[in-house]
């Protein structure tokens, strides 16, 4: 009698391990794995179950329409107050694409048409009109430093309990009103060189964009933000550095040492 319920117990103790090591396995599935090197994804990725009221604000903001303006005939007057050719196609020009889109001539980031591997394969970004994405100035323009590819598996493993330094060291920036001036009032910006008032910029106007589906979505009202605006990230203090760039045969390539972060060392570098 005594052998059969220790041997029972041995049973039970052996389930109850495997269970727990199957919970452990499971628990790990679900978490992702950080990709090794910053890039962009788009702000589609940024819809649906996390920020969907942000993304719909976005999507009808003056910044998720800024493709359409390199069109040929759009916003004419303004193109000839700039002496730009109001009849121009300028959807394939590097000069706009830099501020019209996101992540141009970086990693994952927007690809005009015609666009080719070193294989010959059109790698050109898809654009479609019902869902905007990468041809606008996205997410990723204003929120990261090289690509929210990196943090925003941080978000999603962490489900938006993070600290500011668990995603900063992944190029989640902070210095929001540095951020506007990479376009905005920069010496290569043909639009004038009048800064933005950040204080007045209303980026996400998304109280009418909520819903019964998504009203768990507001961050502002979300406990775990509101814990992380009593920290002060490293980029609130000192603002991050600002690229420049130049053209050479006809493409954009980024000054050197203008660039605000390197993949290679996985270091910032912040204005002097």
């Amino acid at each position: 009698m005594g052998k059969t319920i220790k041997t029972i117990s041995l049973i039970l103790i052996s389930a109850f391990f495997l269970v727990g090591v199957a919970d452990d396995a499971d628990a790990k599935k679900r978490k992702k794995k950080i990709p090794k090197k910053p890039s962009y994804v788009g702000a589609v990725k940024c819809n649906g179950s996390c920020h969907d009221p942000y993304y719909q604000a976005w999507v009808n903001s003056p910044h998720g329409k800024t493709f359409g303006l390199l069109k040929p005939g759009e916003r004419a007057d303004a193109k000839k107050k700039d002496k730009l050719d109001p009849e121009k196609d300028y959807t394939a020009d590097p000069q706009c694409l830099r501020c019209h889109t996101t992540g141009y001539r970086q990693r994952g980031g927007f690809k005009p048409t015609g666009s080719k591997n070193k294989k010959g394969k059109d790698v050109s970004t898809k654009i479609d009109p019902e869902e905007p994405n990468k041809e606008q100035v996205g997410c990723e323009m204003c929120h990261s430093v090289a690509g929210g590819a990196q943090f925003r598996v941080v978000m999603k493993n962490t489900k938006g309990d993070f600290k500011k330094s668990d995603v900063e060291k992944y190029g989640k920036r902070w210095d929001y009103e540095n951020v506007c001036t990479r376009c905005h009032g920069h010496p290569k910006n043909p639009h004038g060189k009048g800064k933005v008032d950040f204080a007045k910029a209303k980026v996400h106007p998304i109280d009418k964009y909520f819903n019964e589906d998504n009203a768990d979505q507001d961050i502002v009202k979300d406990g775990k933000v509101k814990d992380r605006a009593k920290t002060k990230a490293i980029s609130e203090g000192k603002d991050l550095r600002i690229e420049d760039w130049d053209f050479k045969k006809g493409k954009l390539k980024f000054a050197k040492g203008t660039r605000p972060y390197s993949s290679k060392k996985k270091k910032f570098y912040y204005k002097k």
